[in-house]
């Protein structure tokens, strides 16, 4: 029993020092990457395609004024953002306009179908508001 528990403790010494050798190894082949980019963007090749001579200034120049405008966009469109989410208060005489409508078209006897067209309500409100108001309306006829 205590010999089992060893091996296991030896193994795990032996995969812990492999992944340590395996660690070292891609830290330094990612060291010697580094210097290889960093040797082709110090070379003529590399400084040919980052530097144009003159150009290069006006080019800076050109990206800074945009990145300056695309910052600026970003900003406005933030606020704008900010002004659609909040939302706008309406008139309780506009919040109550379609229900107010879908009332008076069932007292009427409108069907469904045309309750929900018209007042912009679903199936189930337009039949709640038959079954309320349209069903009120027939009672009190009937008790005159």
């Amino acid at each position: 029993m205590i010999t089992l528990e060893a091996e296991y403790v030896y193994l795990l010494i032996v995969s812990n020092a492999a992944m340590l050798a395996l660690a070292c190894l891609s830290f330094a082949r990612f060291e010697r990457r580094c210097k290889q980019i960093e040797e082709f963007w110090s070379s003529p090749t590399g400084n040919s395609l980052f530097d144009d001579g003159d150009d290069s200034l006006e080019q800076m120049q050109i990206t800074r004024r945009l990145e300056q405008k695309v910052g600026e966009l970003q900003r406005a469109i933030k606020v704008m953002d900010i002004r659609k989410t909040t939302p706008t208060p309406t008139p309780p005489a506009e919040r109550n306009m379609p229900i107010e409508n879908a009332v008076r078209m069932a007292r009427q006897g409108a069907g469904i179908e045309d309750i929900t067209k018209s007042c912009g309500l679903n199936v189930g409100e337009a039949r709640l508001m038959l079954k309320l108001h349209g069903q009120a309306q027939v009672k009190s006829v009937g008790r005159q």
